[in-house]
């Protein structure tokens, strides 16, 4: 044999090897991120790839699928609740792709853009202004371990087991603890607008209940990172935070 006939068999045996060896202990695909392509189930029976609509949140694919936030968030690496138009989510246990249905109000369309006037959101706390706000939205210096330098929402000042109040009518998509918040309640008012109450010294409602304007959801407490009793108030309008005071009057 020439050397170049020995190269060409020795290259074939090591791609017979490496395809005998494939076959025996099989092949993951590459997922979409990956560069594998867009399959709708993975090839392990694990779950579906859902891809995100337009005005659908992780509480209510969660719903549709029956699997639990924290389990979504962790199979795909999520530190957040924000979602983007067609993000691959990967739902863990499902068995084929669901529609999401959106609530009352919701078509993926609708909504109005922060400050129009078109939406008037009622103070969470009874009685309380603008005058009442201790920490505004926006840039901010960091107030101690766990806070943020940027303020996604404001702060309402307020006392403790005071009564915190639904800013507007709608659907409770997430009620419990959040790292850095401590007891939360998130309301889906529809029109892809949702509110945030964080602090709570507890919550009295639970996901999926219906709440009017000015139903009592909780209660101011000191829960998560903070060093005060006082209502961390948010307003988030298609997924993105936005400054509450030009919701409020």
């Amino acid at each position: 044999m020439t050397p170049s006939r020995n190269s060409r068999v020795f290259a074939a045996a090591i791609m017979v090897t490496a395809i005998v060896l494939m076959l025996l202990v099989g092949c993951t695909p590459l997922r979409p991120a990956d560069g594998g392509g867009e399959p709708v189930a993975r090839g392990d029976g694990s779950g579906v790839y859902h891809i995100v609509g337009r005005g659908e949140t992780l509480w209510r694919i969660s719903k549709t699928y029956g699997v639990s936030l924290a389990e979504i968030m962790e199979a795909n690496g999520l530190s957040n609740y924000d979602l983007a138009v067609n993000q691959k989510l990967l739902i863990p246990g499902a068995t084929k792709r669901l529609a999401v249905k959106l609530p009352a109000g919701g078509k993926p369309d609708e909504g109005v853009s922060p400050g129009s006037g078109d939406v008037r959101l009622a103070w969470p706390l009874a009685g309380r202004g603008r005058s009442s706000v201790t920490s505004g939205f926006g840039p901010r210096k960091s107030p101690g371990a766990g806070g943020s330098t940027f303020h996604k929402g404001i702060d309402i000042d307020g006392v403790r087991e005071e009564r915190v109040l639904a800013a507007a009518g709608g659907e409770v998509v997430f009620a419990g603890r959040m790292s850095g918040f401590g007891n939360v309640v998130m309301i889906d008012h529809g029109g892809r607008l949702i509110t945030v109450y964080g602090h709570l010294s507890r919550a009295i409602v639970k996901i999926e209940s219906a709440v009017s304007r000015g139903q009592t959801i909780g209660y101011v407490g000191v829960t998560g990172a903070t060093t005060g009793s006082h209502l961390h108030f948010e307003v988030r309008y298609k997924g993105v935070p936005v400054d509450p005071l030009g919701y409020l009057p």
